[in-house]
């Protein structure tokens, strides 16, 4: 979900589990760094591990799970790193799969990293994905495996082995809540490829050492932690703060954990060394290559492509030398406007500068983000300002309204702005619902309408001030237009370029969930409806043949990854994975951009003075007059 920037909304962050890459590279001397700025700087070589120190790592509760050795190499500065061993064991805590690193037996230079599952009995046994193997190939500075998305994937997110998005379970005592459960029928549109990373183009390193003194029974392949927590550690992110470790951190500025597992570890300096600057930079280019989904899709955004390398596309924008800067004033400045302005996909947005601010001066760099809003951005929250003034106006707000034609009711509109998964506590007041839970909201809404209004047949479901927010809610919202074996979640992983369908399979306590055999439905969109409020009307333009009503939608395709620069700098943006729909043949459409209306209508149509959606129901009274 898309954050309101100029009003500072509260982002409600998109929950789909984000499908994200591994980096690493080699210690090699002939390293090609032309690609990456230009300016010829390499990466010393280690030979030795200067210090180790010992940290804690934190979980989503935030309570200590274990303790991880971080080392710190000759000519390397305090940039931390980590080995194997310990990467395995920061999986272990998201998964829960179990691990085994390893050389490769007869192959200099060839490590790997394979999934077991363990079983309290038995110890460590090999789990049905015995062949998920990441390979890392020192001699050849690649890392690489054919089921590369799986390995780097929740135990819950495993789909029929592919890998991929699962649905929790929704359970509510006051509610008959359905339960997603596991289909049987995932399928590819598009097989994957095997994912090979080559990192030479950034020039960074992972080295092998082979260190008695600090109790290495064998050599141990140490790796910059940045390059893995960019890429490997998925969902939200792993920060380091100079100290510990932290999985799962919000990406509310206001959450307790950001402040300690961020703020705690600032250490204030106007200047930081080029070895640190040219590492932020490098780490950051290697996040986007791999990482940012949508960046062929942005022309139809009014936006520049952004080519195999987006350090081309930086600096060519002009923003590169501010980026590799050693000033961290300058440095912050240019971060935020290269998110805000630069990337500016709705999605992307700029939370925290880095560590080397003050805690005092945080509130004036998050007020970068304001500062740099781009054009798109501004679009967004210009029509998301502009159709809440005129619903206000009008007298309308979130919830359920009745049209009527001669002087019975012919049409319902259901409004909401928000995908929302939280607990309803059994409230049963329809705008507390709205704002809670959309599932029952829902629900509630079109008991409401059977109970009630029983000579409606046409339904409205109007998302033209719709941010997005839960995926999960989002599917279950589809399941009271369509049985939900009849549609599908469509995502392309552009790391792999797959395209997966995930079909959602509902129980429920109740009985069936969809009303769609007793109402004719239409979905209506403006330009700001956005992230799941433009994946609902996808979804029901594509695969369910309902009427997309008003104006194009604004877009967002792109799956939310929370992450943190090498520096400390927070911010969200738009991983690997991207929504999408697929046409007749199964070929990938990109919904970046939005979704096109069948029936344009203008806004001056949606919300006409005190007259809330008169004219609507004229306009599709006109258009569709067979279900009026």
């Amino acid at each position: 979900m898309r954050m309101n920037v100029l009003k500072a909304k509260k982002n409600f962050a998109l929950a789909l589990p984000l499908l994200l890459a591994l980096a690493l590279s080699s210690c090699v001397n002939d390293v090609n760094v032309d690609n990456v700025v230009g300016s010829g700087y390499v990466f010393p070589e280690s030979t030795k591990i200067e210090k180790t120190f010992v940290s804690r790592l934190y979980g989503s509760n935030g309570e200590s799970c274990g303790k991880i050795t971080t080392f710190y190499l000759d000519g390397w500065e305090d940039i931390p790193f980590l080995r194997l061993y310990d990467v395995g064991k920061i999986l272990n805590e998201i998964n829960g799969r179990g691990w085994q690193c390893s050389s490769v037996e007869g192959q200099e230079g060839l490590y790997k990293y394979m999934y077991y599952q363990e079983e309290a009995d038995s110890g460590y046994q090999k789990a049905e994905w015995k062949d998920d193997t990441l390979y890392f190939d020192v001699k050849n500075q690649s890392v690489y495996s054919d089921d590369f998305t799986r390995i780097v994937s929740f135990t819950t997110s495993i789909n029929n082995n592919i890998g991929g998005i699962y649905y929790n379970s929704v359970s509510n005592a006051s509610y008959d809540f359905p339960k997603i459960v596991e289909s049987s029928s995932t399928a590819y549109a598009k097989q994957k490829e095997r994912t090979t990373i080559n990192l030479k183009d950034y020039g960074l390193k992972m080295f092998v050492m082979d260190a008695s003194d600090f109790n290495f029974s064998n050599e141990e392949l140490l790796i910059p932690f940045q390059v893995l927590a960019d890429t490997l550690f998925r969902f939200s992110h792993c920060s380091f703060n100079g100290l510990d470790y932290y999985l799962y951190i919000s990406s509310n500025p206001d959450d307790n954990a950001v402040i300690r597992a961020y703020d705690s570890g600032r250490d204030p300096s106007p200047v930081r060394s080029r070895l640190k600057a040219e590492y932020n930079y490098r780490t950051l280019c290697l996040l986007f290559d791999l990482n940012y989904c949508i960046k062929g899709q942005r022309l139809a955004v009014g936006k520049d492509n952004i080519g195999a390398f987006i350090n081309d596309s930086i600096f060519a924008k002009g923003l590169g030398f501010d980026l590799v800067s050693t000033d961290t004033a300058t440095y912050d400045r240019a971060l935020a406007k290269f998110l805000m302005n630069y990337i500016d996909d709705g999605h992307t947005s700029y939370k925290e500068p880095s560590m080397y601010q003050s805690f005092d001066s945080i509130s004036t760099y998050k007020s970068l983000a304001k500062d740099y809003c781009g054009p798109r951005a501004k679009k967004l929250d210009a029509v998301s300002d502009d159709l809440t003034a005129r619903r206000k106006a009008a007298g309308g707000k979130e919830g359920v309204f009745y049209v009527q034609d001669g002087g019975t009711e012919k049409m319902a509109v259901i409004a909401f702005d928000q995908f929302s998964g939280s607990n309803a506590n059994g409230e049963s007041d329809m705008e507390k619902l709205a704002s809670l839970n959309t599932y029952v909201f829902l629900k509630n809404a079109f008991d409401d309408i059977k109970n009630n209004h029983n000579n409606v047949k046409n339904v409205v479901i109007d998302l033209s001030c719709n941010g997005g927010g839960v995926i999960m809610e989002c599917m279950l919202s589809l399941c009271f237009l369509e049985n939900p074996n009849n549609f599908y979640l469509a995502e392309k992983n552009h790391l792999d370029n797959s395209v997966v369908k995930y079909y959602c399979g509902i129980e429920t306590k109740g009985g069936e969930v969809s009303v769609k055999q007793n109402y004719n439905f239409y979905v209506l969109t403006s330009g700001y409806s956005f992230s799941c409020g433009n994946f609902f009307p996808a979804i029901c333009k594509y695969q369910l043949g309902v009427p997309i009503v008003g104006q194009q939608s604004g877009g967002g395709g792109g799956v939310v990854k929370n992450t943190q620069t090498s520096d400390g700098a927070l911010f969200q943006t738009s991983a690997s994975a991207e929504m999408c729909a697929l046409d007749a043949s199964g070929n990938y459409i990109s919904i970046d951009a939005g979704v096109p209306v069948d029936l344009e209508i203008s806004y001056d149509d949606f919300f006409s003075g005190d007259a809330i959606y008169k004219n609507l129901y004229g306009k599709l009274k006109e258009k569709y007059p067979a279900k009026f």
